[in-house]
């Protein structure tokens, strides 16, 4: 009797084990009608490699079917077939089945199951047409007359369009925001300035706001090749901005500083942004810019918080509050050019940290683009502290090694410069970790 309880025990325990192994499998049923190719591939990414994961073999009709274990990260997969066709897909550790055309891959795709995948294609095809669209506007811009009526009426359907994608991206993500799809949506935003603005003024704007979309902290967008198509986007605003030979090592250099100061405090992002530029930049001939950025160390000491949940806590902490010592600061407000002013924008410096200057001089470059051009911009550092000013613009503000010390414990001893945006009574409206996350936060 005893001999059959066990044999009974050890059966369901078998029957229990393979049950968990089989849970923790997830597949990817997928049907290409047109494809013909008898094989067709899995890749994963992670930073900029493509890593090949499996192959299955299709029936006449293009379908197949991968199976995943739990082993295999959560990220962008992609599917390769017919040479160079491929579609990508957000894997995490979830089924999905869909469906599609070889001839209209993503325009007839349809998931029966995967609501994260559906949602990430609804965004891709409602973009790919709208951004057609304002190309085609664009180009018809540019060949009518300003003082033209056309002109206007065709610039305004181009900001329609624009305001249009904005709200469809919000919508489309709201109550999501912690997806991966939605992740790689934010990623994908543009900044889009003023259609009528001259090309190098809509260059800088783009500058100035690229990375004010995403957390450049978060180690899952390692997971996926958005991360490394988005550093080489970044710089190829640089070469346009700056394109001339004697000026580009400049551009790059500041675009280099901001991505890495981007990476707030994750030493890996750092690392893979800091080795993924040296490579890029020794491929393109500038060895000098390699070697700077190969001397540069993470410094949990130093780092930038752009999304981090210190800066969104400090937000909701500080807005509203008084900034201490702001009769030592209205002393230095006094000391600017008078004029008409909605408040001061405060660069909080941190002498001997290395994002310092990269911050400050993003301020002073594109102030006057932004709406905070309409605010008294000045640095605020201690008493005798070596700081070298940007520009001729830059005003340093010195209230007292007492004052300084006060402010820098009212908000919470930042380990990186931070903006401060403060009324004309002093107090807090806003605070952030980086330019672009100020700007863009208030001009989307």
């Amino acid at each position: 009797m005893r001999g059959n309880l066990f044999s009974l025990l050890i059966a369901l325990i078998l029957l229990l084990a393979g049950y968990s192994l089989l849970a923790r499998e997830s597949r990817i049923n997928g049907c290409i009608s047109g494809t013909g190719d008898p094989l067709i591939y899995l890749y994963r990414f992670y930073g900029d490699l493509e890593i090949k994961t499996d192959s299955a073999k299709t029936t006449p009709e293009g379908c197949f079917t991968f199976t995943l274990d739990e082993s295999l990260p959560s990220g962008q997969y992609r599917l390769i077939f017919n040479g160079n066709r491929f579609l990508d897909l957000i894997f995490n550790h979830g089924d999905i089945s869909f469906s599609t055309t070889l001839d209209h891959l993503i325009d007839s795709i349809r998931f029966s199951v995967s609501d994260e995948n559906d949602l990430y294609y609804r965004y891709l095809k409602f973009r790919s047409k709208s951004r057609y669209r304002i190309r085609q506007l664009h180009r018809q811009l540019l060949s009518i007359p300003e003082g033209n009526g056309q002109y206007m009426s065709t610039k305004l359907e181009i900001m329609s369009l624009m305001k249009q994608e904005n709200d469809f991206t919000f919508g489309l993500i709201n109550g999501r925001e912690d997806s991966f799809a939605a992740k790689l949506i934010q990623i994908d935003r543009e900044p889009q300035p003023d259609p009528s603005w001259p090309q190098k003024h809509r260059d800088r704007y783009v500058f100035s706001r690229f990375l004010g979309y995403i957390d450049y902290s978060d180690t899952t967008l390692l997971y996926s090749n958005a991360l490394s198509a988005e550093v080489i986007s970044y710089l190829s605003v640089v070469t346009a901005l700056w394109p001339e030979p004697d000026s580009i090592s400049y551009g790059f250099r500041l675009a280099a500083y901001n991505l890495l100061a981007a990476s707030g405090n994750s030493e890996k992002m750092f690392g893979f942004i800091k080795n993924y530029l040296i490579r890029g930049f020794t491929r393109l001939g500038h060895i000098r810019l390699a070697e700077e950025l190969d001397s540069l160390s993470f410094n949990a000491n130093c780092h930038s918080r752009a999304f981090t949940e210190y800066a969104k806590s400090h937000q909701t902490r500080l807005s509203g509050k008084k900034i201490p010592a702001y009769n030592r600061i209205k002393a230095c407000i006094n000391q600017q050019p008078p004029g008409s002013y909605e408040g001061s924008l405060v660069i909080l410096s941190v002498p001997g940290c290395i994002w310092d200057e990269n911050l400050r001089h993003n301020v002073i470059q594109s102030l006057k683009l932004s709406t905070y051009g309409k605010y008294q911009a000045f640095t605020l550092t201690a008493e005798r502290t070596e700081i070298i000013p940007v520009n001729e613009t830059e005003n340093i503000c010195m209230p007292g090694e007492k004052e300084y010390a006060k402010i820098q414990r009212f908000t919470g001893y930042p380990k990186a410069p931070l903006l401060i945006v403060l009324d004309p009574e002093g107090n807090i409206k806003k605070i952030a970790g980086s330019w672009a996350t100020l700007i863009s936060g208030s001009e989307l």
